[in-house]
């Protein structure tokens, strides 16, 4: 018999929390693509789960790993590695074979960043995600839209290395989501109350439960902050001790640090609890042992290698220290970048000093042509016009109210 978890206690907390910054000793990048998947001879059908999950197997030649989200997206996981312009080959290679295997079953991806032809109904039975679900819905209906209506290009890089000591990539990730959120912005449109969004993605996601998916606090020690944020956030899903593929739903109203200092009926939460409760936790930067960049709409494949030569550069040493010494800190602006985009004088002043700063450092992640080229015709096409992606298109009316965010977020 396995010997039992034991109980968890603030200094084995405290220890969880800092081991999300340690350095790996390696410095990877991976990114994470989602599409909306489509029949287009049913397109108002979602595809049968057995069919999507048919293209998990065999495992794709640049080691990424395919999996379903609860709406029936597609999420490709290129395998870390070494450099960003590694990391874009991968990803770009893997994503053409996902789509060849899709169409080889009739099906096709979207490059969309919300869906909002087909309204949101989740295909994925699991667990977690029926705790979810009834977790969100008892606050409003933002919840469903996230998890199954939308998709967006997420960039994982390595915690600092050892030598630096300063967790300068937290700080500065965190200074400049918003920033990031207006330049890549590609889903924008209109709320059912009339509000105008750059990035209706990225309003859904800060509405839902603004305790898991505001920013951390950037003025304590990241391990600190990184588990005071965690210790507010109410408790949805409690792991089963002996199938980690079931559990129980959790209503809102119960925070984990009410959870460990009073338990419940399951008894008083563990390390493995813990860790659980922090993947339900969704910060614009989240701390995973690496740090994921979760701010970016899906956009086109070309787009996503100049996202991910912004992000590859900004968090290098001399960008990072510019950035951090030029920029004003933009972590509280969130919704305002989300809604406001360009519009908000700031945010376009801080895209306009970071692209500075990026092109003037970007050879020191990448001598690639073809990879700046990409960089360089999105700053002429987009970012130099005071435009993001999503400014291509009309902008589309979602029937949802996004304004369940807190108004301490949305003013200076």
């Amino acid at each position: 018999m396995p010997s039992p978890t034991p109980i968890l206690t603030p200094l084995l907390a405290e220890g969880l929390a800092q081991s999300m910054f340690c350095s790996t000793g390696e410095d990877l990048v991976g990114l994470e693509c989602e599409w909306p998947v489509r029949d287009w001879r049913t397109p108002q059908r979602r595809p049968d789960l057995e069919v999507l999950e048919s293209i998990i197997e065999p495992p794709l030649s640049g080691g990424g790993r395919i999996t379903i989200e609860p709406g029936g997206q597609v999420e490709l996981s290129s395998f870390p590695t070494p450099g960003v312009s590694n990391a874009i080959d991968q990803v770009n290679a893997d994503a053409e074979e996902v789509h060849a295997r899709l169409l080889s079953l009739g099906l096709d991806f979207e490059v969309r960043a919300v869906e909002r032809c087909r309204p949101p109904e989740r295909i994925l039975r699991r667990p977690r995600y029926q705790s979810m679900e009834s977790f969100f819905d008892a606050r409003n209906p933002v919840g469903r839209w996230m998890m199954c209506n939308t998709a967006s290009l997420q960039v994982n890089v390595s915690n600092d290395p050892c030598e630096a000591g300063d967790h300068h990539r937290w700080f500065v990730l965190n200074q400049i989501a918003p920033a990031l959120v207006a330049m890549f912005a590609n889903s924008r449109g209109v709320d059912s109350t009339g509000q105008s969004w750059a990035s209706l993605r990225q309003g859904i996601w800060m509405a839902m439960d603004p305790a898991r998916t505001a920013t951390v606090r950037t003025d304590l020690p990241p391990a600190q902050a990184w588990l005071e944020y965690a210790m507010h956030a109410d408790v949805m899903h409690i792991l089963n001790p002996d199938d980690h593929t079931q559990g129980t739903s959790v209503s809102p109203g119960t925070s984990f640090a009410r959870w460990m200092a009073d338990g419940n009926e399951f008894g008083y939460p563990t390390m493995e609890d813990l860790t659980y409760h922090f993947s339900t936790l969704f910060p614009p930067v989240r701390p995973r042992g690496w740090l994921e960049l979760r701010v970016l709409d899906a956009v086109p494949s070309w787009i996503r290698t100049a996202a991910a030569l912004v992000v590859g550069t900004i968090i290098q040493p001399g960008a990072a220290s510019a950035i951090r010494h030029e920029i004003a800190d933009l972590s509280d602006l969130h919704v305002v970048a989300a809604r406001d985009g360009f519009r908000d004088p700031l945010i376009a002043r801080s895209i306009r000093e970071i692209t500075r700063i990026v092109l003037e450092n970007v050879h020191t992640v990448s001598d690639r042509s073809d990879h700046l080229a990409a960089l360089y015709e999105f700053v002429k096409r987009y970012t130099s016009q005071g435009m993001s992606p999503g400014d291509d298109g009309a902008p589309r009316v979602l029937p949802i109210c996004l304004d369940h965010i807190g108004e301490a977020s949305t003013s200076r």
